[in-house]
């Protein structure tokens, strides 16, 4: 996978999550833990990261399901290191199970680590911290669905040391105060806090939109549990279902980065990218000791094929050498219907 790796951009964002996939049968490692859609049955509860921007996902740790999100995490982050080479993280990405003092202790301690930005829950600490701020510390307008942030430093119960915290709150109505029965009118704000060791030249407004653009990491899980069968395979040996895992995500990646040489504009999920690509009529033609695959295909679509390959090819002879000697693809179709 070294090789794959290397099309990763420079600054690599790693979006973590884990997944719960409920098990029926007797399999090692499924345990009964915490399962919001067949609660009380035992489960696998794998620990994921995806490169941001790339759909890309390197990093896999088998876990039981009486785990939580933030189990086994630093040993997850060493196998990152580890398995992605010269390749750095310079930020981790996480929900709200994520904001554990160990987890954010380890990036702390050495300047080189990778940052960190995770969502905190609004327990009552967060929220008594939250409500502690003056008005005047939030930035922007009071307006009906606009959102406002303020910042702080912050030490929660189970924290070793203060750290910055990101407060953000968005109006989304006024209740009148013969509603709620008092004397004055009460806001209804819909919240959101975060905590990071980002340096303070980012401010609070890049660092929300930064931890939103988090969002697009849910949709991998959602093409790998239902369009790759991600946790529909597994064995009463859990070596043997952790092992079909990984190569799941080997093909899933490959597949991932083959699409993107064809179509380099956006992501193409695998509903779709398998008709495109894999339901195309051709046929093999061997003249000599020469292969040449023909393959039906019409107008615009046979030239966005044409320079995807060559784009492939190109970043095949980079890799392997071997490789080198391929044919050049033709510029023009033999005739109109090949």
């Amino acid at each position: 996978m070294q090789p794959l790796w290397r099309a990763l951009p420079a600054r690599i964002i790693l979006d973590w999550d884990s997944t719960v996939l409920t098990k029926y049968g007797h399999q090692e490692g499924a345990e009964v833990g915490y399962n919001p859609t067949k609660p009380g049955r035992r489960s696998f509860h794998p620990l994921l990261a995806v490169v941001a921007g790339t759909r890309l996902c390197p990093v896999y740790r088998f876990r039981s399901g009486d785990t939580v999100s933030a189990s086994q995490w630093l040993r997850a982050m060493e196998d990152a290191q580890r398995w992605l080479g010269e390749q750095k993280v310079w930020l981790n990405r996480g929900d709200l199970g994520f904001g554990q003092d160990a987890v954010m202790t380890w990036p702390e301690e050495q300047p080189d680590r990778p940052h960190y930005l995770f969502k905190l829950k609004l327990s009552s600490r967060v929220r008594a911290a939250l409500h502690a701020m003056k008005d005047e510390a939030w930035q922007g307008p009071t307006a009906m669905g606009a959102w406002q942030l303020a910042e702080g430093w912050v030490q929660l119960t189970g924290w070793k040391r203060p750290r910055r915290v990101v407060f953000a709150r968005q109006l989304q109505g006024c209740v009148p105060s013969e509603k709620n029965g008092e004397f004055w009118d009460l806001n209804k704000h819909e919240f959101a806090v975060y905590v990071t060791n980002l340096p303070e030249e980012y401010t609070c407004w890049q660092i929300q939109i930064m931890y939103r653009e988090r969002a697009d990491g849910e949709n991998v899980f959602d093409e790998l549990k239902n369009q790759w069968g991600f946790g529909g395979f597994s064995a009463k040996s859990r070596a043997t279902s952790e092992l079909a895992a990984r190569l799941l995500l080997v093909v899933y990646n490959l597949w991932v980065l083959f699409v993107r040489f064809i179509e380099p504009q956006k992501h193409t999920e695998a509903k779709r990218g398998r008709r495109w690509f894999l339901l195309i009529a051709a046929r093999l033609v061997q003249s000599g000791r020469q292969k040449e695959v023909q393959v039906s295909i019409r107008g615009g679509w046979a030239e966005q094929l044409r320079t995807g390959y060559t784009r492939l090819h190109e970043w095949i002879s980079t890799t392997a050498p071997q490789l080198k000697r391929v044919v050049a693809l033709p510029t023009q179709p033999p005739n109109p219907a090949t």
